[in-house]
């Protein structure tokens, strides 16, 4: 039972790795996802609090994101309160160190730029706890990423089971995007 735990551990992370480096994750992990977390001291902003730019620009660096403001996303489920969001420029970072998190998946929408982050599991623990995904948004997106955790179910109790699904959305007749977390 131990060595089917830790091989569905060691997968987990590994498709992250994989998944993140498909999108073009190189910046997304600088440093790791705990040198790069930004600070959760301060009031969160509106999402749209600042304009977002006309042009496409390059993802943030990992000390680019140490600094980016916290943002309130347009709608938090119950499953996605530990969560945080975080915007740089028109990049949006969304944080949930408390999930134990197996696996992130895009189901739909553009790729570019999209990138995961599964935290590797610390101390004695043999469970990934944390995860993050991040991405552009701009006009015309959108989106539907979701996170997997682990849960009893018809495969034991390491199932893989949908934890969050985040969805963003900018519709070109819409001031400002759409962004859940359910």
């Amino acid at each position: 039972m131990k060595l089917r735990f830790a091989w569905i551990a060691w997968m987990a992370a590994g498709s992250a790795g994989v998944l993140a480096a498909a999108a073009g994750a190189s910046g997304a992990q600088q440093g790791g996802a705990r040198a790069a977390a930004a600070p959760d001291a301060g009031e969160e902003r509106s999402l749209d609090a600042e304009p977002f730019p006309a042009e496409p620009s390059k993802q943030p660096t990992a000390a680019e994101w140490k600094t980016a403001p916290r943002v309130r996303l347009s709608r938090t489920g119950p499953a996605a309160a530990g969560c945080r969001g975080y915007r740089m420029r028109e990049w949006l970072r969304i944080r949930c160190p408390e999930l134990t998190v197996s696996a992130i998946s895009l189901l739909g929408g553009k790729t570019e730029g999209v990138a995961f982050w599964i935290d590797p599991p610390l101390g004695g623990s043999e469970l990934p706890r944390g995860g993050e995904v991040m991405f552009p948004i701009r006009r015309g997106d959108r989106r539907v990423i979701q996170i997997l955790t682990f849960g009893p179910g018809y495969d034991g109790p390491f199932t893989l089971l949908p934890a969050i699904v985040v969805q963003e959305q900018w519709l070109d007749d819409e001031p400002a995007p759409t962004v859940t977390a359910s």
